[in-house]
């Protein structure tokens, strides 16, 4: 008998249409996975953004307390002021005088001592440009005509050199253990009086600084601290700022109106009468400070295209030293 001859089956598979369709379904689920994914990329980034943003307000609220809390406007400290900025001396550290190395350059003790007295003290190490004022005793017995000397800084040096305010200084600063220790020297821009600058006289150390509203690159407004020097020609007007840092914001737009600016200052005097001009400057009593920060950040993590009036504020006020 002939065996029935088999023909081999064709294996089934996918036509070309039913490739497409999946290629098709496919991107449209990668496509909606990356606006998903993207999305949320973008959700936290503003959201951390939004933190960043809160974070910084608290530390405005941190430091440029501290900064206002050390100024005396009776001693003219506050050097120019309006409605959207302020610029000031701030008091930056103390010490005493331990020594002339000559007669413009000056020794103080070290910070850290053996024999745990504190001398030497700063928030930020004195620079140049910075101001020093060194307590004058004055030609005459008592306080009556005592003062500050106001002198620049033009140099500073530190070294563990035991020569530098050495043991030997009348009276002693410091012993035969704090010969190891960091001493600090700082050239004056002008020599001083060694008879009423006598040793160990306080200093205070401060540096000219300004809190300002600033519109950036990207057209956002941001609170900005400078650093500047003292004019050299008068000091008690305002010297020149530079190198711009960013202490909070985005903020909103700023203006004159406190109702509505993102960053304002009111200045009081001691019956509360609101002070606005410079020139009065010196009867400052309390500083109220208020910022408020946009909702760009909210607005792009919800990637709504609505505008809101919604945001983040913040509002301290500061007493002056001997003026509350």
């Amino acid at each position: 008998m002939r065996k029935p001859v088999r023909t081999p089956r064709r294996r089934s598979g996918f036509t070309l249409a039913e490739l497409m369709i999946v290629v098709v379904v496919l991107g449209i689920i990668g496509s909606l996975l990356t606006t998903v994914l993207l999305r949320q990329q973008r959700f936290h980034r503003a959201v951390a953004n939004i933190a960043d943003s809160r974070a910084r307000m608290r530390d405005v609220a941190t430091i440029l307390p501290t900064d206002l809390r050390s100024i005396s406007t009776a001693g003219e400290d506050i050097l120019t002021m309006d409605v959207n900025s302020i610029q000031f001396r701030a008091f930056i550290g103390a010490a005493v005088l331990c020594r002339f190395a000559s007669a413009t350059v000056i020794e103080v003790p070290p910070r850290v001592m053996a024999s745990g007295n504190v001398l030497t003290s700063w928030i930020n190490p004195p620079a140049p440009g910075d101001v020093v004022y060194i307590y004058d005793d004055g030609a005459t017995a008592g306080n009556s005509d005592d003062s500050w000397t106001q002198v620049a800084i033009t140099d500073t040096v530190s070294a563990a050199d035991a020569t530098w305010c050495p043991t030997t200084t009348v009276p002693p600063f410091t012993t035969a253990a704090d010969n190891g220790a960091r001493r600090y020297r700082f050239t004056l821009g002008s020599a001083i009086s060694q008879v009423t600058h006598t040793i160990g006289n306080p200093m205070r150390f401060a540096r000219e600084v300004r809190y300002s509203a600033y519109q950036a690159a990207d057209a956002q407004w941001y609170v900005g601290y400078e650093k500047c020097t003292p004019n050299a020609i008068d000091p008690s007007l305002p010297g020149a700022c530079a190198n711009r840092e960013v202490l909070a914001g985005p903020i909103r737009p700023v203006t004159t109106d406190t109702l509505t600016s993102g960053l304002f200052f009111v200045y009081y005097d001691q019956t509360g009468t609101r002070i606005t001009d410079p020139a009065e400057a010196a009867l400052i009593a309390r500083i109220s400070v208020g910022i408020r920060t946009t909702s760009e950040s909210l607005r792009q993590a919800t990637a709504s295209n609505k505008t809101f009036a919604s945001g983040d504020s913040l509002r301290f006020t500061v007493g002056i030293r001997n003026r509350i």
